[in-house]
């Protein structure tokens, strides 16, 4: 034990929670023999810091956020799945031109795993590690769309932003949308995170049919309209996802 015991317990919980989900106070004790309120005041901390979240309020489970994934964007490159999507991303971005990206849940927000800007005079800002609401940017419609049903409920029992016009911000709007999105194969922002901006995203599945990722490219206004997207772009991103699901072991249809 060093100097700084809650230092060293805060790391012991963080690298258990990195091997199990769903895990509670009394199972944490008694894996690492770590005092039960020592447990609490650490969990606590990392609530607070976002680095945990309760994954079951009845059984008062734990399970790790992505927080700690986004910090360290920087080591993105060993990832798996990013590994497989890169060189898909890179011929989307450069046949397009636009903003290109993969994407995942991050509880109530999609974050980009990749990100390759804009090679247009007036671009998009994005990065590697940034993060969107999950029901204003089309890869965030994708996921939030593919969640189970008390997911999606649960997040717009809590207040949604309005941030344009266009934003949705009640259930019933979003299911009608996810039942568009499940039968089009793709998402679009209409301008509903931002003005002037648009998005196009599509799905990236497993090897056992679950929707892991999404893939998607943004412009502006400025260059492309809703149909454009959909009419010239759609299907080069659909090409690069079926790849990637490909890959990740999905069957031919």
């Amino acid at each position: 034990m060093s100097r700084a015991p809650a230092v060293d317990y805060a790391v012991q919980i963080i690298e258990l929670f990195s091997k199990k989900d769903d895990i509670g106070i009394a199972d944490i004790s008694n894996e690492l023999d770590i005092n039960k309120n020592a447990v609490t005041r650490v969990l606590e901390a990392l609530v607070e810091k976002n680095w945990i979240y309760m994954s079951d309020t009845v059984a008062k489970k734990y399970s790790l956020t992505l927080r700690p994934f986004s910090m360290l964007s920087g080591q993105i490159c060993n990832n798996n799945l990013v590994k497989i999507a890169t060189p898909h991303l890179r011929d989307l971005n450069q046949n397009l031109g636009d903003s290109v990206y993969l994407g995942v849940k991050n509880e109530r927000n999609v974050l980009y795993l990749s990100h390759y800007d804009s090679t247009k005079e007036v671009r998009i800002n994005g990065r590697t590690g940034g993060e969107y609401p999950l029901n204003c940017s089309a890869p965030g419609k994708i996921l939030l769309s593919y969640s189970n049903l008390d997911e999606i409920k649960s997040y717009f029992d809590v207040s949604v932003d309005k941030r344009t016009e266009n934003t949705i911000i009640k259930f019933d709007n979003f299911m009608a949308e996810a039942d568009k999105i499940k039968k089009s194969g793709y998402a679009i922002d209409n301008e509903e995170f931002a003005k002037g901006i648009i998005c196009i995203a599509v799905p990236v599945f497993d090897y056992a049919e679950n929707m892991v990722a999404s893939i998607g490219v943004s412009s502006l206004t400025l260059y492309d309209d809703i149909d454009s997207l959909i009419n010239h772009k759609f299907a080069l991103l659909k090409k690069a996802a079926d790849e990637i699901s490909l890959c990740l072991g999905k069957k031919k249809m």
